[in-house]
């Protein structure tokens, strides 16, 4: 019988190199979820807008003030963190006909490019949700910036989506809701951790 002081020598054998972690830059950001807030709002029944949020997201920030457009925006919300205040109608929009969430986890967002726009920053990226991509352009303000427990930074964006163009047609044909959607993103940004 082999000694068993021998087997982390054997799992030290068979473990396979890894890639050095990427050094996180002076301009790399990551989301703080506690701190940032995801909400939608879309016309019912031709008569209110109706309010959600989606209370997780994350994601990576790469962004020199003086050069923005060598920077990147990545971003994920998990469909599952929909929240309208309803279990039955959370479980309806996870469901095929809108998110369809077991073959579509996660919304993401990726930039292909950030253009300096007078004070604000307009940041075009391809937005993939519920199994279909389309790039969405938006308006991005910097609401702040300071140091709580280190540094932090603060962006808002409002853009608007067509439901249609994501395979979303449930109630649009008898106004129970609009196609319209409008998105308010509010992002706090702290420091990754050093790698």
């Amino acid at each position: 019988m082999k000694s068993l002081l021998a087997l982390p020598f054997l799992f030290a054998a068979l473990s396979l190199p890894t890639a050095p972690a990427a050094p996180v830059g002076d301009h790399d950001w990551q989301v703080d979820n506690g701190h940032s807030s995801v909400v939608f709002r879309v016309k019912h029944a031709n008569v209110s807008n109706f309010y959600g949020v989606f209370k997780t997201i994350s994601g990576s920030i790469t962004l020199d003030p003086a050069a923005p457009e060598k920077g990147s925006v990545v971003l994920s919300i998990p469909v599952d963190s929909v929240d309208t205040r309803d279990g039955k109608r959370d479980d309806h929009l996870k469901g095929p006909d809108f998110f369809n969430s077991k073959e579509n986890p996660n919304i993401e967002f990726h930039s292909t490019k950030i253009a300096k726009k007078g004070d604000a920053l307009e940041v075009t990226g391809d937005l993939d949700l519920a199994g279909k991509k389309h790039p969405v352009t938006m308006t991005v303000t910097k609401t702040g910036e300071g140091d709580f427990y280190g540094p932090r930074v603060g962006f808002e964006a409002q853009f608007q989506i067509k439901r249609s163009d994501f395979g979303m047609n449930y109630g649009i044909a008898k106004n129970a809701l609009g196609d319209t959607v409008d998105l308010m993103v509010g992002l706090e940004l702290v420091k990754p951790a050093k790698k």
